[in-house]
């Protein structure tokens, strides 16, 4: 039976009783910190420290920014045709599988305005965001009043919730027992908003130079304030709040992605990059929680300095210092949340280093994941310096790995110094960029690519949607 996937699944009865459905028998105690206690505790040889990831990969992007359907619709292809990468069982049970773009203006613009009556600010002035909370409705209405009265204790305002269309139907039963409650905010700077239901007129410009810092960095303490208060025991997560990116993503195996989420597959949905992910969890147990693409970047590889990463990060806790966040410091820790995979774990450092200001989305990247520069004497000056500068706050977080990352403005990838992942991109007349863990992933004429080639050990793609650069060569500059 084919069926399209804005529609849903309708089976007929079964005579005769019903079958019972066997599900993992969950380890719901006090010292379980997974996200909706979905690993097991530690216990015997298993140790849910050691988790590990080991994925594909990939991103569509336009080269010059313009937003089209297209290239989330290419990165379906991308998507489906990484299914191998990402690991399932016999019955359908997939790792988790997602896809991370930018804000979907037009299409939230209408959604809003229809389901919550709510006139949005124009796009980079508001935040927008999946969000997971627990089914039962107390837990839920508790843990949605909490995250409101956080907001408004920072000076934002929820303008409105949306419910997220999604086709449960589809989900296996190991799934189904875990499926959260998806809700999606849209949260506001009321400075620049106002108490109404329509936004001031306030200019990019304006907004840009009096209150875009202040807005990033209060969405920062709202969600690393709910995440720590609301906790990961009540299933309480969330996949991106940004006014830069939004998440989608869950237990699901590739082909089930857009089938489950109704929004993908709207043509209203437009964007002008969408980055993917296909989870393989390296002899680990799938969440809906641990599913990639991050809030910032979606990974492939594994994170083999991870423990001494994260003893380094929360030593730094006590002597850390920041100009924008002042003593507002307080309110992140700990900044690697508990329970997160390692993958997470870098996601969060990456995070807080963005927020900061301080770095680019690509130069905090490059102080995480060095290329190897201690004994290249051919390397530029500024570069060793750089590099030189960044050994000083951080320690390399080193894979093998490859990293697939995106703002809004930057979309690239970075292979750190081993080298043992694979990366192939595609540059096409009709300036759109393809990187994958693969080639093949997008059916294109060969008369239409202007470049291709591999990421090298230590090398970064990069598109920069405001200026053009040299891409693969980023990192000389």
């Amino acid at each position: 039976m084919v069926v399209k996937s804005d529609q849903y699944l309708e089976f007929e009865p079964t005579e005769g009783p019903v079958p019972e459905i066997s599900v993992y028998d969950y380890d719901e105690t006090p010292e379980n910190k997974s996200w909706a206690c979905t690993l097991p505790v530690k216990q015997a040889l298993y140790d849910p420290e050691y988790e590990k990831d080991n994925c594909g990969v990939g991103f569509a992007c336009h080269v010059k920014g313009k937003p089209s359907h297209k290239i989330i619709s290419d990165a379906r292809y991308l998507l489906c045709n990484m299914s191998h990468r990402g690991g399932s069982d016999g019955t359908g049970i997939g790792d988790g599988a997602g896809l991370l773009s930018g804000i979907p203006h037009k299409f939230l613009t209408r959604e809003f305005d229809y389901h919550c009556h709510v006139k949005l600010p124009a796009m980079g002035q508001y935040a927008v965001g999946n969000l997971f909370f627990k089914k039962d409705e107390d837990v839920f209405l508790k843990s949605k009043a909490t995250f409101e009265n956080i907001a408004n204790s920072l000076g934002l305002r929820v303008l409105g919730w949306r419910d997220v269309p999604v086709d449960s139907s589809i989900l296996v039963p190991a799934a189904l027992s875990r499926e959260p409650k998806i809700l999606q905010p849209c949260v506001v700077l009321e400075d620049a908003y106002g108490s109404g239901n329509e936004p001031k007129e306030i200019s990019d410009e304006e907004f840009e130079s009096k209150y875009q810092k202040t807005f990033e960095k209060k969405l920062y303490i709202l969600r690393k304030q709910s995440t720590h208060t609301i906790g990961l025991h009540n299933w309480f997560y969330i996949c991106s709040l940004s006014s830069r990116n939004i998440v989608y993503k869950g237990q699901l195996i590739p082909s089930q992605v857009y089938s489950y989420y109704h929004d993908l597959v709207n043509a209203e949905y437009e964007c002008h990059f969408a980055l993917v992910h296909s989870r393989f969890s390296t002899n680990t147990f799938p969440s809906w929680d641990r599913a990639q693409p991050l809030r910032w970047a979606a990974h492939n590889g594994e994170i083999n300095t991870l423990r001494g990463n994260k003893n380094w990060m929360r030593a730094r806790e006590g002597v850390m210092e920041s100009k924008l966040f002042g003593d507002d410091l307080d309110k992140l820790y700990p900044i690697i949340e508990e329970g997160g995979s390692d993958s997470a774990a870098l996601d969060n450092v990456l995070e807080l280093l963005v927020i900061n200001g301080i770095l680019t989305l690509p130069e905090a990247i490059m102080l995480l994941v060095p290329e190897a520069w201690q004994n290249n004497e051919h390397m530029d000056s500024k570069k060793r310096a750089f590099y030189e500068w960044a050994a000083c706050l951080m320690e390399p977080w080193d894979g093998p790995a490859l990293f697939a990352f995106a703002d809004g403005r930057f979309c690239g990838a970075n292979l750190d110094r081993n080298g043992l992942r694979p990366c192939r991109y595609y540059l096409t007349d009709d300036d759109i960029m393809i990187c994958a863990s693969e080639v093949g992933v997008i059916p294109i004429a060969s008369s239409k690519v202007v470049e291709k080639g591999r990421l090298h050990p230590g090398r970064m793609l990069l598109v920069d949607t405001k200026e053009v650069v040299n891409q693969v060569e980023y990192k000389g500059y």
